[in-house]
Parts: C-alpha cells; sequence; structure tokens
C-alpha cells in the first residue's frame, strides 16, 4: 500500500514538472521532448546555450530541472550550466553528452552536483535518472 501510494505521489510529482531541454541537435530534441511529454512533463526546448540561459531566466521558477547537452552552439555547456547555476545553484541538473563522462567531469569546476548521462543512451535508463532527480 505504502509503495503504491508512494509511487503514485511520485507520478504526481513529475506530471507537474517543468523541464529546460537544451539540445543542438534537432532530431535529439524533438524526440527526447517527445518522450518527456509523453511522461507527463512540460518541456522548454532550447537549441543554443543562451537560448537556454534566456529560458530559464524568463521560467526559472517554473522549471525544476534542466537536461544540458555539453556541445552548444553560441555558449557551450559549461558556461550555461555556471549561468544557470548562478540564478539556482540547487536546480537538477543532467548533462547528456557524447564525450567521456571524465573529460565533462573535470570541466566541472564547482558546478556539482549534476547527474551525468553518457550519449547514446538508453531510454528506460534516461526516464529513470529524470524521475529520481524529480523526485
Amino acid at each position: 500500500m505504502n509503495s503504491a501510494s508512494s509511487s503514485n505521489s511520485n507520478s504526481i510529482t513529475v506530471a507537474n514538472s517543468t523541464v529546460l531541454l537544451i539540445e543542438n541537435d534537432r532530431n535529439v530534441s524533438a524526440a527526447l521532448n517527445d518522450i518527456l511529454s509523453e511522461s507527463g512533463l512540460r518541456v522548454l526546448l532550447a537549441y543554443d546555450g543562451l537560448e537556454g540561459e534566456e529560458l530559464y531566466r524568463a521560467y526559472q521558477d517554473d522549471i525544476e530541472m534542466v537536461i544540458l547537452d555539453w556541445h552548444l552552439p553560441r555558449q557551450d555547456g559549461r558556461d550555461t550550466l555556471r549561468k544557470i547555476r548562478q540564478l539556482n545553484p540547487n536546480v537538477n541538473v543532467m548533462v547528456a553528452s557524447g564525450y567521456a563522462p571524465e573529460e565533462v567531469l573535470t570541466q566541472l569546476d564547482d558546478q556539482r552536483p549534476i547527474t551525468f548521462l553518457s550519449k547514446p543512451f538508453n531510454i528506460d535508463k534516461f526516464l529513470d535518472k529524470v524521475h529520481q532527480l524529480l523526485a
């Protein structure tokens, strides 16, 4: 009974959550948008770092999680993460990158904690990590 109730409250929390997805590959972005939306999330899309930062500034009171590609045009993932964390040091961040985790993690400076997911990734694993961060 507790697990069903707990699972139900997690679904409600996740369903009411807003995620900012910053991904420059429009095909990947569209696919992730569909997956996240189908799981009940509201998704804001940005295709480069500056656009992501601007969307975060505009909707920071609503955004509970940022999914961030590391290699972005106009402003890379590192600078985008730094600027978002200046606005809210506690926002949940998942970095999704084709780069080796060690390469990304060494560039984070004081921007931890983050969740890292290597591309390409399994969709179920991706959704599990999203739900864990939003729970």
